[in-house]
């Protein structure tokens, strides 16, 4: 219970920082801008490196939140830190709107069982206590506001975050907060059965 309202009390504060960010009609990003990012993510925001997110298809205002985040130091990453220093309020839109309307290229099937056992954590939670992830990141994955698209990414990556978050002593995001109560009640099967699963949703 108090999980699932950490989760409300989140998403309410961060549906309004997310407001802030939602500019529509953002320019088209310059080759050379978008030259900058695709070294990682790929010149559609479908990154061939298993460590790397995908872009394609992420809501424009949780991507342009994320580069301010990294900007600020509220997200650390260093190389990202610097990437996003290097970008003007109007790039980090055009960036973001850019890959918003990327189609979304998911993962091949790769070990069907471990999937299935993902789905299911997915869609009603883990025995740990853990709840269902399509509680807030939509049905599909796709995410829904303020929560981000977590369908298609690279299993390796999902993995990753997952750790990041049950891991780090704390986080003075709210949302990060909310999601550390959720990974701190995975287990290591299930956080590799989730990313499985996820990767393989459109």
């Amino acid at each position: 219970m108090q999980t699932a309202f950490s989760l409300r009390r989140a998403s309410a504060a961060l549906a309004l920082v997310l407001a802030a960010f939602t500019i529509p009609a953002a320019a088209a990003p310059s080759a050379a801008l978008l030259q900058r990012c695709a070294a990682c993510h790929g010149a559609t925001g479908n990154t061939a490196a298993a460590l790397y997110p995908n872009l394609a298809g992420q809501s424009a205002a949780y991507i342009e939140l994320q580069l301010n985040n990294f900007r600020s130091g509220e997200r650390p990453h260093a190389q990202m830190r610097a990437v996003a220093g290097q970008l003007t309020g109007p790039e980090m839109r055009e960036l973001a709107a850019f890959y918003a309307a990327q189609p979304v290229k998911p993962q091949p099937s790769l070990d069907a069982a471990l999937e299935q056992q993902g789905r299911r954590i997915f869609e009603h939670g883990s025995t740990g206590g853990a709840p269902a992830c399509a509680g807030c990141h939509g049905p599909q994955g796709h995410g829904q506001a303020p929560f981000p698209r977590i369908a298609s990414q690279p299993a390796s990556y999902t993995l990753e975050q997952l750790k990041v978050y049950r891991d780090a002593p704390k986080f003075n995001n709210p949302l990060a907060t909310a999601m550390k109560e959720v990974a701190v009640k995975l287990g290591e099967a299930d956080m590799r059965a989730v990313a499985a699963y996820l990767a393989t949703v459109r």
